[in-house]
């Protein structure tokens, strides 16, 4: 592999989000040359609220997301540099722009490009490229179901994973809707005694390794794609140079 030639940043709202970045996502771009790593928006205003130390989320409003994301180009002005997201579409902050637009949108597909959209418009960065999760992050731990059983034995905690085969069978897994009860997270946390969500998720996925997410996910799977890409446009760009 050639020396890594683009450095990238994901934002992204929590702790399970960041473990799963550096643990899977991290090597697997690597090899495409692009070194990545993450930073929790919100988490320095959190900070100031008292909520610090390991494991200390971040979250909030979206005035605080775009703030650091501002301040995250800003700071990394370099050609090379690329800035993404992470977020869930189920849950996101009230002052959301674009987020009461609901009944425009044909589908929630859909609705996370057209927030994608809006992000970047207001962003105006050419360096920085969106991604909202459908409909979050769980979406790619329910594409994992079969590998997350390898993660516990006991009774309960079989038998509630085996009634949320049951209840997805039938759904694709970017596509279980996302209700206060129905949501991936909530199903996970309702039927799972002792579900871990900063551990238990990145593990499975871990397990089920990124061809099968991507096989099952494809609008992660695009975004994925898109990043991988960025190794391939540096090489190019440097060639022209």
């Amino acid at each position: 592999m050639a020396d890594p030639v683009r450095r990238l940043i994901v934002a992204v709202e929590g702790q399970t989000e960041d473990n799963f970045l550096r643990r899977i996502l991290q090597p697997h771009l690597w090899v495409f040359g692009i070194v990545v790593s993450a930073t929790i928006v919100g988490k320095a205003k959190a900070a100031a609220r008292g909520n610090s130390g390991k494991g200390a989320r971040g979250g909030g409003c979206y005035a605080d997301w775009e703030r650091d994301i501002r301040n995250c180009l800003k700071d990394n002005p370099s050609r090379d540099f690329r800035l993404t997201t992470l977020f869930d579409l189920y849950g996101l902050p009230d002052d959301f722009p674009g987020r009461d637009r609901i009944a425009s949108d044909r589908s929630q597909a859909e609705r996370c490009d057209r927030l994608e959209q809006v992000m970047a418009s207001r962003i105006d960065d050419w360096r920085f490229a969106p991604y909202l999760q459908l409909h979050e992050f769980e979406a790619l731990v329910m594409a994992c179901l079969q590998d997350l059983e390898g993660l516990y034995d006991a009774p309960d905690q079989l038998a509630g994973l085996a009634r949320l085969q049951a209840e997805v069978a039938e759904l694709q897994p970017e596509e279980i809707n996302d209700s206060k009860e129905t949501a991936p997270s909530k199903r996970l946390e309702r039927l799972i005694p002792g579900y871990r969500k900063t551990k238990d998720g990145p593990d499975a996925v871990e397990k089920a390794g990124l061809n099968h997410v991507r096989s099952q996910c494809p609008r992660f799977n695009a975004w994925l794609s898109h990043l991988e890409g960025l190794g391939a446009t540096t090489a190019m760009e440097a060639s022209r140079a």
